[in-house]
């Protein structure tokens, strides 16, 4: 039962980010940021789900702390504070922004044809966070073969996302770095 919901919320955020992703796409202003944003709005899931289990063990700690013989789980829940979970979404915002800064600036310090297949890798992920969302839109609609369906969807979701973020990764990381890098300016633009 909890894993299911701490996979939900991980879900959840994960598929924010893939929304995020196909916007960035959408607008070609935008596109540079898009990993870096989808990485960011994915980071959110792990992060709470983190917070949930810390603040569920501690609260389990001083629950046995206070009460060694007679525990009693239901008044943990009102241990939970407005101050932990202000400091959860900062805690939050802080690893999410410094992940995507660290992401932004590994992107620019590898070669295209590397950047490339990392785009492609990471698209055809992000497809098969779309394939799984209509997954579980075909098994809600009760819709007959919905797993054939939902397979093939993966299939063509995944390599569709893959051959875009392949095909585009020029677009999906701006241009080259003015200071220290490990790649030439031909390298990066994958002229070499």
């Amino acid at each position: 039962m909890i894993y299911g919901l701490l996979a939900a919320v991980v879900f959840f955020f994960v598929a924010i980010g893939a929304v995020v992703f196909v916007i960035c796409g959408i607008l070609p202003p935008l596109r540079r940021f898009g990993l870096s944003a989808a990485l960011w709005c994915a980071m959110w899931g792990p992060c709470i789900v983190a917070w949930i289990i810390l603040g569920g063990v501690a609260a389990v700690a001083e629950g046995v702390a206070i009460h060694p013989m007679s525990f009693y789980p239901p008044g943990l829940l009102k241990d939970v504070s407005v101050v932990y979970v202000i400091v959860g979404v900062l805690g939050t915002i802080v690893v999410a922004s410094v992940s995507a800064w660290l992401h932004q600036i590994v992107i620019h310090r590898v070669t295209f044809a590397l950047f490339q297949l990392y785009a492609a890798a990471v698209s055809a992920g992000i497809g098969s966070v779309w394939g799984l969302a209509l997954g579980i839109g075909l098994q809600a609609e009760d819709v007959p073969h919905s797993i054939p369906l939902w397979c093939f969807g993966m299939v063509v979701l995944c390599a569709a996302f893959g051959y875009a973020g392949f095909r585009w990764a020029k677009q999906l990381r701006g241009p080259a770095p003015t200071g220290f890098t490990l790649v030439t300016r031909e390298e990066f633009e994958g002229t070499a």
